[in-house]
């Protein structure tokens, strides 16, 4: 049996992950809506990808091929959203389900700027539209109420843009600073830190240091103490595990 709790789950930075095999629609379940679809919308590319039916349509008739595939039993909208190309346009895509035919269609399309919304033909897109709109910038024609939805109103930048700073901007630093105290204190406190994985040696207050702990205020130690454990009457609260004892006793 292997031990998958060994095995390395994250990535190298660079690694590119293979693509899932693209198989032809002709002579599968899906050519027979494929058909319906190009009978009255140019369907500018289509494959069948881990048995979901994939089809790239214009943007501009992106409201009626959802309406057909509605009114052929795709009538739940499970998902929409959108992907920052290199090229600086924005692949979208909107992932329908079928529970009469137990199937999966996922229209795809492209845009630089903009697209109607299609809240009237799917309700729930209202929020799947402000998200996109909120993390990448896409506005959507005849949205009723397209604001953010996820970030503050007055938050500078769409933070799921390739061009977006991975630690935020200058504005996002010193954001919550000048909503708390205001710009007159950014010299007392300082931009906020921003990177998830930084840790700073000498912070006693906010960072643990096992065998390293001072009392607030005091400098870091540059040599670990003696930990005590429960059984040799320290205060540590991990107590001394030894595992075949443990075992023994559930048997």
């Amino acid at each position: 049996m292997q031990d998958i709790q060994k095995k390395v789950y994250h990535k190298n930075r660079f690694y590119v992950a293979k693509s899932t095999p693209k198989e032809q629609v002709e002579n599968s379940k899906f050519n027979g809506i494929k058909k319906v679809v190009e009978a009255r919308v140019k369907i500018l590319r289509s494959y069948i990808e881990l048995d979901n039916l994939v089809i790239y349509v214009n943007k501009n008739d992106m409201l009626e091929t959802l309406q057909i595939l509605k009114d052929s039993s795709y009538d739940i909208l499970s998902e929409m959203s959108a992907i920052h190309l290199n090229d600086d346009s924005f692949e979208l895509f909107y992932q329908l389900l079928s529970m009469d035919r137990i199937s999966r269609i996922r229209v795809k399309t492209n845009t630089k700027d903009c697209i109607d919304s299609v809240c009237e033909i799917f309700r729930n897109a209202l929020w799947s539209e402000r998200e996109a709109y909120d993390m990448f910038g896409i506005k959507f024609n005849k949205h009723p109420y397209l604001k953010r939805i996820l970030m503050p109103d007055d938050w500078s930048g769409h933070p799921l843009r390739k061009d977006y700073p991975l630690k935020g901007d200058e504005k996002a630093q010193w954001y919550e600073v000048d909503k708390i105290f205001g710009e007159e204190y950014r010299e007392t406190i300082g931009k906020e830190q921003r990177d998830s994985s930084f840790i700073d040696p000498k912070d006693t207050f906010n960072f643990s240091h096992l065998g390293f702990e001072v009392s607030k205020g005091e400098e870091p130690r540059t040599t670990p103490k003696e930990i005590k454990y429960n059984e040799d009457g320290g205060i540590f609260l991990v107590t001394k595990f030894d595992k075949q004892k443990q075992l023994d006793k559930r048997r």
